[in-house]
């Protein structure tokens, strides 16, 4: 869609809410986008041809001229006569160029602009109209040349604000502003809650507080984001803690510039976050994504339709009035279920007025008539969650045996919500959800799932803490404690119950190092194998366990295959049918992306499954022993596939129409109870438009278990 409305350099709906603003500066058509309805308008706006946007303080932009290196603020009116300029960047490389913010008004006389370089540890600071040159302030906090500034800069309560380190930023560089324009500036450093692989961001909402976001991904900061933590700024001793929500504010996070409005102004649910961010399983490598963090799920707002290169500017436009007829649109989640089970326990399971009213039969003959052999053959066909409610129909049904052994087991997607004692379990074949009591375990917000395996779930508390527990026995089993290592792959190969039981876990060290950490049941302490990266990097799907192996996927294709008992490791000779990374253009260059791949195990076999991008058809290997080789299936008969980047599955059903089926790990509705899909069959997905798939960001498909 093309507008060409020239009186005013912002559209009209920018009263009314939030949009995003893609100035491609090297031409004079922009893009105006909308997070909520997912609609691009295009605008010739000649005014902005050759100019670098640096930032957008309501009404104004700040622009840099790449000929002539001006640099001045333009009114949205774009009346030349109001442009306010600046003295011009000479000597300065326009794509080191970082974020900006100003003191006040750029009409006030006390206005100063605050510019961060990135990748350096360099400020530039002036004040409009008064100053001739930039200022040029060089930090020397690390001689080394290892680490800078690698973030959107933020201003609050009269100090400077901005994240430092190497690739990814492990703490928050403090100065205060005052002291920087009179020369004699110092700074404090504020370490971050974790240092782990991820993007962290800066936001002020409102006058009161200062959070701290970060976002963990799916493929080493390149995939859907799959963590989210917020945390708030504790002034009094400058420290950070952990905020659970956001205050009824949006956050509009990513681009140039950091922003944050209340729900009502943004006309949008409240304790959300879009954030623009870089995901190579997109077909351009860039989206924005709603978080909400209500029900901690995540799904994708925007697709951005080209690739941009670093002169190719994105920023946010925030409302300037509050438009009284938008009303926060809050969504709620209705789980129809409620469960907490126990071993010795039958599940007690709540339910609404209207859904009881829907479920009053008029039953003539008690359930006790119905002959048990009848109720035996039934067992097959329920689900375990059925079949523990078995006994409490009528004291009869107490005499089935085997009710729970007999039961039809399948995958389930467990996921954690915003709720401190609570997780989801949803049914994938008949989209009923459920809520299962983890009191006996303690907070669960926290906690991050890893792997898991017969009924089992390997999981993380604060990044550090390893467990596996089990949900549905209300079993847990802490691990010893593990230094932090900056990227992870883990699995085990059965039952922690089982005294062969084993724990593998590939760490990595800043990408120089590897190690290889082993734990059994009834060992103090981890068995660690040390290696110089020799086997290089590990692709971001966990391991498999199969015949007494564990086999990873490297990115070069490789298969590495590590034995427990023998502690030896190989490499097959074999790669993988598809390359695994691929070049894609981005603001910084080409670098690699890396191809969505899955491995698992049916029946001893491997199968290993690969998608290019969101949109593209999923395909599937399996692997032929005799000749390692990878032939494609086209069919795989009676199974159904559970898709996950931690854990997936390929499994026997019953059901019919769930042959040749892929279950992925997000929702085809608002209600969170029916699972995206794609069909060998047809080769489409469920749905069809991806701005409907909401994934929850800490899940993991696990098969229930209540025997050891």
């Amino acid at each position: 869609m093309e507008a060409s409305d020239s009186e005013d350099l912002f559209p009209s709906s920018v009263n009314q809410q939030p949009l995003l603003m893609q100035l491609h500066g090297k031409t004079d058509k922009q893009e105006f986008m909308d997070p909520y309805d997912h609609i691009t308008v295009e605008r010739k706006l000649p005014q902005l041809k050759g100019k670098l946007c640096l930032g957008c303080f309501e009404d104004w932009l700040l622009l840099a001229d790449e000929s002539t290196k001006v640099t001045f603020f333009l009114h949205r009116t774009l009346d030349p006569k109001l442009n306010i300029y600046l003295p011009p960047l000479r000597g300065e490389s326009f794509e080191r160029l970082g974020s900006c913010v100003i003191s006040s008004s750029p009409t006030s006389q006390k206005c100063v602009v605050i510019l961060v370089g990135r990748g350096r540890n360099v400020i530039l600071y002036c004040r409009p109209k008064t100053n001739v040159s930039w200022t040029k302030v060089q930090v020397p906090i690390d001689p080394r040349g290892n680490h800078s500034f690698t973030g959107q800069v933020v201003k609050f309560k009269g100090k400077i604000y901005v994240p430092h380190g190497a690739t990814v930023a492990h703490r928050v560089l403090v100065i205060n502003e005052e002291s920087l324009l009179k020369g004699n500036y110092s700074w404090t450093i504020i370490k971050l809650p974790h240092r782990m692989l991820g993007w962290w961001h800066l936001v002020v909402s409102g006058d009161h507080d200062l959070f701290l976001v970060f976002f963990a991904t799916s493929a080493l900061r390149l995939g859907t984001p799959t963590t989210c933590t917020v945390h708030r700024l504790k002034t009094s001793d400058q420290t950070w803690k952990r905020a659970e929500s956001i205050g009824g504010c949006v956050f509009f996070l990513g681009g140039i510039q950091n922003a944050a409005l209340p729900a009502v102004q943004a006309g949008t649910q409240r304790d959300c976050i879009y954030v623009l961010h870089q995901n190579y399983g997109l077909r351009h490598g860039e989206g924005v994504y709603k978080i909400c963090m209500q029900d901690q799920t995540v799904s994708l707002s925007l697709l951005l339709k080209k690739p941009r290169g670093w002169f190719c500017k994105l920023c946010w436009l925030m409302p300037t009035r509050v438009n009284q007829s938008i009303k926060s649109k809050c969504e709620t989640l209705s789980f129809s279920h409620s469960i907490g089970i126990d071993k010795s326990e039958v599940c007690h399971v709540q339910k609404g007025k209207k859904e009881e009213e829907k479920c009053k039969i008029d039953i003539s003959r008690p359930w006790a008539d119905l002959p048990i052999e009848l109720v035996q053959l039934l067992l097959p066909r329920l689900n375990l969650i059925d079949c523990l409610r078995l006994p409490s129909i009528c004291k009869a049904w107490n005499s089935v045996s085997n009710y729970i052994q007999d039961a039809k087991v399948y995958p389930w997607l467990l996921y954690s919500a915003n709720d401190s004692c609570l997780l989801r379990l949803v049914d994938p074949i008949y989209g009923k959800a459920y809520s299962i009591d983890m009191k006996w375990f303690g907070p669960v917000n926290n906690l991050m799932f890893h792997y898991s395996k017969d009924g089992w779930v390997l999981a993380s508390k604060e990044n550090k803490y390893l467990f596996l527990i089990n949900p549905l026995t209300r079993e847990s089993i802490g691990l010893p404690d593990m230094d932090h290592a900056i990227f992870t792959v883990m699995s085990f190969s059965s039952s922690p119950t089982n005294l062969d039981c084993v724990v593998f876990i590939v760490q990595f060290d800043d990408f120089d190092g590897m190690e290889i950490s082993t734990w059994s049941p009834g060992a103090d302490e981890w068995s660690i194998m040390s290696f110089n990266n020799e086997f290089g990097l590990f692709v971001p799907c966990n391991p498999v366990f199969t015949r007494e192996e564990f086999y990873c996927y490297k990115l070069n294709g490789e298969i590495l295959v590590y034995n427990p008992k023998k502690k030896t490791m190989q490499t097959l000779a074999i790669k993988a049918p598809i390359e695994i990374t691929e070049p894609i253009e981005m603001e910084e260059g080409f670098v690699s992306r890396i191809i969505q791949c899955h491995l698992m195990e049916t029946r001893g076999d491997l199968l290993t499954v690969f998608r290019k991008s969101s949109k593209d058809p999923l395909r599937i290997f399996k692997l032929d022993r005799l000749n390692m080789v990878w032939s494609e299936v086209d069919d795989v008969g009676n199974l159904t596939v559970f898709l996950n980047h931690k854990t997936s599955f390929a499994k026997s059903c019953l059901e019919k129409r769930c042959h040749n089926l892929i279950y992925l790990s997000g929702f085809a509705d608002e209600h969170c109870k029916s699972i995206t899909s794609y069909s060998l069959e047809t080769n489409k997905y469920y749905p069809v438009d991806c701005y409907h798939h909401k994934q929850p960001m800490n899940c993991i498909w696990i098969e229930l278990s209540l025997t050891a």
